[in-house]
């Protein structure tokens, strides 16, 4: 029986392993430790269901909770809580990058060339082009592009319906809203964020939010 620990709990983000977990592991049973790393007064997702058929899942907070060794770990947000959520765990029960597991959903077309870290998600009909370097736990949401020779660095996020060309450096820690494109051989600095629908046609520095079309330096980021 396939089993993983889900470290923090963002019951969207847990609801989308859940059913990356049921196409990666057709008919089996899955067992799945979903481990809170906040309150429940503290956490605003759990207005959402996750419960999902062919998955065996046990809640813990993490006062109540050890990992088992071999297990593999997926952190339970495919949002931008996903560093705080690796650092908790890494701080309290000393999980390195290297007990992570990589999620990519079968319906994804990943090229044999792509170069990828550790504790990445890759979500349903997204592709990802020859030679495209993803670093450590990069999110590329449903229905993404990332073009060759593109690379995202740490914890970047990349939203659904994405487009971003060839030749692009991605920083870390950039979140690439939902439906926006980024022409080819575009920089955006670490630590940015491109709005929705946004059309990114020079470079971005590095802790910004720039949106439109052509995307524009609106406001830097507080503590960027």
């Amino acid at each position: 029986m396939p089993h993983f620990h889900i470290l923090g709990q963002s019951n969207f983000g847990v609801s989308v392993l859940l059913d990356y977990l049921v196409a990666r592991y057709p008919g089996e049973s899955i067992e799945v430790d979903i481990v809170a790393n906040l309150p429940p007064e503290a956490n605003s997702s759990l207005v959402f269901p996750f419960e999902t058929p062919g998955v065996v899942c046990r809640q813990y907070d993490y006062s109540d909770w050890q990992p088992k060794p071999g297990v593999p770990c997926l952190i339970g947000s495919i949002g931008k809580g996903r560093k705080a959520i690796f650092r908790f765990f890494k701080e309290h029960f000393q999980i390195s990058e290297n007990q992570y597991y990589t999620s990519i959903h079968p319906s994804a077309v990943v090229a044999a060339t792509v170069q990828m870290g550790r504790g990445i998600h890759i979500s349903p009909l997204s592709v990802i082009a020859p030679f495209a370097v993803l670093g450590d736990f990069v999110v590329v949401n449903r229905n993404a592009s990332v073009g060759h020779h593109t690379s995202l660095g740490h914890f970047a996020t990349v939203n659904p319906g994405v487009n971003i060309a060839g030749a692009c450096h991605i920083g870390e820690h950039v979140i690439v809203g939902a439906g926006a494109t980024v022409v080819d051989q575009i920089t955006i600095g670490a630590g940015s964020i491109i709005g929705a629908g946004s059309v990114v046609t020079r470079d971005i520095p590095a802790g910004v939010v720039a949106y439109g079309n052509p995307a524009k330096v609106i406001r830097a980021i507080e503590g960027a």
